[in-house]
């Protein structure tokens, strides 16, 4: 048979041209809806803890999808598609319930995986302190936000900064990923690169409303609004603002 004749054909120009307009994204107007989340932002400390361990596990040559240390950030909640008009409503009033809540101190800790390490969707970087007082303010914001009748994740909040997320790995044989995950996970602690051995501080002092862009390259952020929390001790009746006395020991 001629080898020509097996030869598969090239696309039309005007083939070409139709499938370069379904590979571009929806072009940006006005009337765009805003895709928007609120999120507490990184510290450069932990930004670069983030960027270490995010170096050291993409060597390990997993099917992972890696966050972009640059783009990272501790989400409270995610909106979704909101029209413009709302907001822009949301950006002028979201200061409302951040401005209560009187800044604290988180600190990382040791790696998982959402849901399990048994079935791993989401790595992340854990967070540990006083996380009952970012609970208070993601459940002020939640109902800030029920209040505008935008419906949110009503999930328990699980303080986590993501390092990456598993590619479709429909086809491929991941039934030794846990494994891999696990002892990649170890070689972090092992570095002192995350997990008791390495915890680095994490100011929580402001929240920002950011929207998303989708693009070719990945995700692009604009920090619409930034709102900061109360300065620690600035309000002594606050019962957020009281120190932790750790539990007595019993017996």
């Amino acid at each position: 048979m001629n080898d020509a004749a097996q030869r598969p054909k090239r696309r039309t120009p005007e083939q070409r041209r139709e499938r370069t307009k379904k590979s571009r994204l929806p072009e940006i107007t006005p009337d765009t809806p805003w895709r928007l989340f609120i999120a507490v932002p990184l510290p450069n400390a932990v930004r670069d803890q983030l960027s270490a361990c995010i170096d050291h596990l993409s060597s390990n040559d997993l099917p992972v999808r890696w966050t972009d240390p640059a783009n990272g950030h501790l989400t409270l909640h995610f909106l979704g598609e909101i029209e413009p008009e709302m907001g822009e409503l949301l950006r002028m009033t979201m200061r409302a319930p951040v401005a209560p809540h009187v800044s604290f101190e988180l600190r990382t800790a040791e790696p998982g995986a959402f849901p399990s390490l048994k079935r791993p969707r989401v790595l992340w970087l854990g967070l540990w302190g006083p996380t009952h007082r970012l609970e208070a303010l993601y459940n002020d914001l939640g109902d800030f936000l029920d209040d505008f009748g935008i419906e949110i994740d009503e999930e328990p909040l699980h303080p986590h900064i993501t390092l990456g997320r598993v590619r479709d790995t429909e086809g491929v044989k991941v039934g030794a990923l846990p494994e891999q995950i696990r002892e990649a996970f170890a070689q972090l602690e092992e570095h002192h690169l995350a997990g008791k051995n390495h915890q680095v501080s994490f100011p929580v002092t402001e929240v920002q409303l950011i929207r998303s862009y989708l693009e070719q390259d990945g995700p692009r952020y604009e920090v619409l609004a930034t709102y900061p929390l109360q300065t620690a001790g600035s309000n002594p009746d606050n019962p957020m603002d009281r120190e932790e006395v750790p539990p007595r020991s019993q017996g």
